[in-house]
């Protein structure tokens, strides 16, 4: 088993093996998500606001830990621990399914999320580590699109997974068709804890003692990533993407739900065909969007391979703001539609790589997990809010179109201070 990895040249095996590791985390972290939203919709229940916000709560309530941590002790060493936590939490909830009880799945999915939260700052901050500055445009793009490539992949295939097992089985299999992919979820963990077994340990960079007030320090860590114009610039854009992606995946979700409701009132067999054609709907929306994500973050790594690429902000931002734009008024279904979704996913992920690549880069490596961490706390914050200004705008009456038209207003905006800051002041050494 390696102990130690020396300077030197980039590590590019355990570079792709930490993408095969981060792959499978994000996939079932999704899958397992998705499919309790699956049984949510079975059950009656609206999970996918609750589960949505515990995703993200652990974030933003011990971040500033999760940043000292990663700076001060063995990024693989905390990596594989959070691996196998991920063992344990999918095996609490495989039991809850089976015991047919929401409580105890729903309570070993938020042990999930906290395993996430560690797991993040660990495995970003070994990117550099790994291969290097030069390198690192293109690697964190690669791990960026490995990440959207699970997300789709545990999103469309937990809904369609689930959508076949009940159409197989009947409309009261709901319990089965969620605990056996969350099994096959358990058996992917322990493949990739043996896997995490491989990685080279690298020593930490950070000598800071432990201090109590560790746990408070969220303020200090956000000043810290805010004074820097840098960081405060790549965080900005970071931040709205991750607001974006999660705003229009509950957009997704209503669509499937607007669609499903028009289709199926006066059914006599209404509600198991709800559940059905939602979970149906929903995947293939969903696919479509992640897919145009994948397509892009392809795209933008080769444009920074060989450095940080800042050229890509604007197209980006205004690409998402016709897309959104697009998705109001083309009908639903039709192929012009399906690719609006595609490229709201293709250019929002086209102009994260960059910035993602940017703010690695940038933080000082014995604070670097720290910084990870801030922006993961802004990321995660922003999330909440996304759940938020969804449920609001659901609330207040606007269809699943107005609301992508007030995300492409929000995309101009944002891109708009992007390209004012990048020709005020650019990054040293980066194109633009």
């Amino acid at each position: 088993m390696p102990q130690q990895q020396p300077p030197g040249k980039p590590a590019w095996s355990a570079f792709w093996s930490l993408l095969c590791i981060q792959s499978i985390n994000s996939l079932n972290e999704k899958g397992v998500q998705f499919i309790l939203i699956a049984l949510g919709i079975w059950l009656g229940r609206m999970l996918q606001y609750p589960l949505s916000i515990l995703i993200v709560v652990p974030f933003v309530l011990f971040s500033p830990l999760a940043g000292w941590i990663s700076d001060r002790y063995c990024k693989t060493k905390l990596l594989r621990s959070m691996v196998l936590l991920q063992v344990a939490a999918l095996a609490g909830i495989v039991v809850g399914l089976f015991m047919h009880s929401v409580v105890t799945s729903v309570l070993f999915f938020s042990v999930f999320c906290i395993q996430a939260m560690f797991f993040s700052p660990a495995k970003k901050g070994l990117v550099k580590d790994m291969v290097g500055t030069q390198n690192i445009g293109f690697a964190s793009g690669m791990l960026e699109i490995s990440s959207l490539l699970a997300l789709l992949v545990g999103q469309v295939g937990a809904l369609w997974m689930v959508y076949e097992l009940l159409r197989r089985w009947g409309e009261d299999a709901g319990w089965e068709a969620a605990a056996w992919p969350c099994s096959a979820c358990l058996f992917t963990a322990l493949g990739v804890y043996a896997l995490s077994l491989f990685l080279p340990c690298y020593p930490p960079q950070s000598k800071r003692a432990w201090k109590r007030s560790i746990l408070c320090e969220h303020l200090k860590q956000l000043k810290m990533l805010w004074n820097d114009r840098i960081l405060r610039y790549s965080e900005v854009g970071i931040g709205f993407f991750w607001f974006i992606a999660g705003v229009m995946m509950l957009i997704a979700l209503q669509m499937a739900e607007e669609a499903q409701d028009a289709a199926g009132a006066g059914s006599d067999v209404w509600h198991f065909m709800q559940v059905l054609g939602q979970q149906k709907d929903s995947a293939l929306l969903i696919a479509w969007i992640s897919g145009g994500s994948v397509l892009g973050g392809a795209l933008a790594s080769l444009l920074c391979r060989r450095s940080i690429n800042m050229r890509l902000i604007t197209p980006g931002g205004i690409g998402i703001f016709l897309s959104c734009f697009s998705l109001q008024i083309l009908p639903y279904g039709h192929p012009f539609f399906y690719a609006a979704l595609a490229g709201a996913g293709f250019f929002a992920s086209g102009y994260l790589v960059p910035l993602n690549a940017l703010l690695q880069d940038h933080a000082d490596d014995a604070r670097r997990g720290d910084v990870i961490a801030a922006g993961n706390l802004v990321d995660c914050a922003l999330g909440i809010l996304a759940v938020v200004v969804q449920l609001g705008m659901r609330a207040a009456g606007m269809d699943a179109r107005m609301q992508c038209a007030v995300l492409g207003i929000g995309a101009i905006i944002i891109t708009l201070y992007l390209t004012r800051e990048l020709r005020v002041a650019p990054p040293p050494g980066i194109q633009r």
